[in-house]
């Protein structure tokens, strides 16, 4: 029997560690990602959670010694859980993406592929339609 894998995933990983605050149900407790892609992040937890589970994360950002980025808080769907050395590795699929939590994720990514730095922001949806500043005018920025 041959098995059909993808090629190539829709949307690349970063092997990053972050610390992300994990909600179960009434269970709230500490994690880290392995890797983080567009799609969902791999976490590695204490404890066990169960396929199809859904849950609320928040992750956050650091930059440097003392900067840290705005929490992005997503929710997410259980892919796969697997024990790993004492721990758990937890497959989770992103879901319930809002137009707001669609560009903050892209926002975060980009820090992540080196596309955006602190300080820089993602065009607002207001800016894309905006025209040329007139130089003329002694209220444009």
């Amino acid at each position: 029997m041959t098995k059909n894998y993808p090629v190539k995933r829709e949307h690349p990983r970063f092997n990053v560690d972050i610390r992300v605050a994990v909600s179960v149900a009434d269970a709230k407790f500490d994690a880290r990602t392995r890797d983080m892609s567009r799609a969902g992040v791999c976490l590695v937890a204490e404890q066990p959670i169960a396929r199809e589970t859904e849950i609320s994360l928040e992750l956050v950002l650091t930059f440097g010694e003392t900067g840290t980025s705005e929490p992005l808080k997503m929710i997410g769907r259980v892919a796969w859980c697997t024990a790993l050395f004492g721990s758990y590795q937890i497959g989770v699929k992103f879901v319930k993406m809002d137009d707001d939590r669609e560009r903050y994720l892209n926002m975060f990514v980009g820090f992540l592929d080196g596309t955006l730095a602190p300080g820089d922001a993602l065009p607002s949806d207001d800016d894309a339609g905006a025209a040329e500043t007139d130089a003329d005018d002694p209220f444009a920025a």
